[in-house]
């Protein structure tokens, strides 16, 4: 039924977007940029998209609109992107595993542990890293024009609290479909399963995997608490979403409508970014009233860094070594 739906929808609406744009009605100026989600309505991210929606249509005086289209109504993630690359979508979002796929050093951001915090992180991805991500969507058929910051990613599952590598042994847990991720995982002693998120609160139910890493927020979202009992907050990747629009789309738009777009994405980007913090935080307090949460101790934490440090190896040569110096010394990550 859902699958349906989502054909139904996007093949309705694909027919206005053949040319970058939905068309919009006649004797009407605007023009309308559908945007892709795969988060629900009710989630921070789906507030700024719509709060970056109504900011561009007011600097724009409703000539430039966007209509955001959340809980993965326009198809999974890779069917957006490749929608987005290909023009009959104009706008999605993704984080940093999905869109390496396209841009390989992007799963540097993957890599364990490589993101000291999130204030760092903004620093980064406002100054010379985010230009350089920028530049590398261009020949992609991606122009990247802002984040969403998402936070730490810790490991949930249904066994046992986890405080040293060697407690992730023989457990089954479900990852992004990165190989960053699945080496990672193994090298912590865990069985790495790719599994697209949709498919998880069953095979959670069902014991196809014991576990999965997540964001907070998200894991209150989607209501995972129900079918795990084990949060343990190792913090392993600190993610967020990268924010595309189709590249000759952008293009097209001359420089006052650029930089509105950029004006309008940097207030939502501004207060989305001040607010997340406050959303991990009041999804902590309410997990752990759900769920045996646990915190690492600086030690244990160091023992995990140690564990998965030869997973950088692995990975220099795909990623690039110029590069992953680069976004290590503008991260300040050691």
């Amino acid at each position: 039924m859902q699958t349906t739906r989502r054909r139904v929808i996007a093949s309705t609406l694909g027919i206005a977007g053949m040319s970058g744009l939905a068309a919009p009605a006649i004797g009407q100026r605007a023009r309308v940029l559908r945007y892709g989600s795969m988060l629900p309505a009710d989630s921070i991210y789906h507030r700024a998209c719509v709060m970056f929606g109504d900011e561009l249509a007011k600097l724009s005086s409703g000539k430039l609109k966007v209509q955001v289209y959340p809980d993965s109504q326009l198809g999974t993630i890779p069917e957006m992107m490749s929608s987005v690359q290909t023009g009959s979508l104009q706008m999605t979002m993704a984080v940093s595993a999905w869109f390496s796929k396209f841009m390989k050093p992007l799963d540097a951001f993957t890599l364990p542990y490589i993101v000291p915090s999130a204030d760092q992180l903004k620093t980064a991805l406002d100054g010379a890293l985010g230009q350089r991500i920028a530049s590398m969507g261009e020949s992609t058929g991606f122009q990247i024009i802002g984040y969403w910051l998402i936070g730490g990613r810790h490991i949930v599952n249904k066994l046992r609290p986890i405080h040293k590598p060697a407690d992730c042994a023989g457990l089954k847990i479900r990852v992004i479909n990165s190989q960053v991720y699945i080496q990672t995982f193994r090298a912590l002693g865990a069985t790495a399963v790719a599994m697209d998120p949709s498919e998880l609160y069953l095979a959670l139910q069902q014991g196809v995997v014991d576990g999965f890493e997540y964001p907070l927020p998200d894991l209150v979202s989607y209501k995972f608490y129900e079918v795990t009992k084990y949060l343990s907050l190792d913090g392993h990747t600190t993610d967020f979403f990268l924010i595309a629009i189709n590249r000759p789309l952008w293009q097209s738009l001359d420089k006052d409508e650029q930089g509105m777009m950029a004006q309008a994405l940097k207030t939502a980007m501004d207060w989305q970014w001040r607010e997340q913090p406050g959303e991990i935080e009041k999804s902590l307090t309410k997990l752990k009233t759900l769920m045996q949460v646990n915190e690492l101790t600086p030690e244990e934490k160091a023992s995990f860094i140690e564990t998965t440090r030869p997973v950088y190896a692995q990975f220099e040569s795909a990623v690039g070594k110029d590069f992953l110096d680069f976004a290590r010394k503008q991260l300040g990550s050691t």
